[in-house]
């Protein structure tokens, strides 16, 4: 792709987004309802009803027990090997 096309397409693209956009913007704004906005203070009676019937022992924090980890394998001591030498004969011996 040379450069004249791919910014033909560039601004092109663009242009079309920003046109698109401004449309579908008007149009949900003309199709959207208007929201009833309740007094302040007051509770929907059926959210009322709801938040009462709420069992509150599952709203509760709780962490668990703790995690224990266990212990590390105990250290291994390798002695080197030694040479034992008894009459004429060669032992190793750790």
């Amino acid at each position: 792709m040379n450069r004249r096309s791919f910014l033909t397409s560039l601004v092109g693209g663009l242009a079309v987004a920003g046109i698109g956009g401004a449309a579908m913007a008007k149009s949900l704004i003309e199709t959207a309802p208007v929201p009833v906005e309740p007094k302040t203070g007051d509770i929907d009676p059926a959210l009322k009803a709801g938040l009462d019937e709420t069992n509150a022992e599952f709203t509760q924090y709780y962490r668990g027990h703790p995690r224990h980890r266990r212990p590390p394998p105990p250290r291994v001591y390798h002695r080197r090997p030694r040479r034992v030498v008894r009459n004429g004969r060669v032992y190793w011996v750790r």
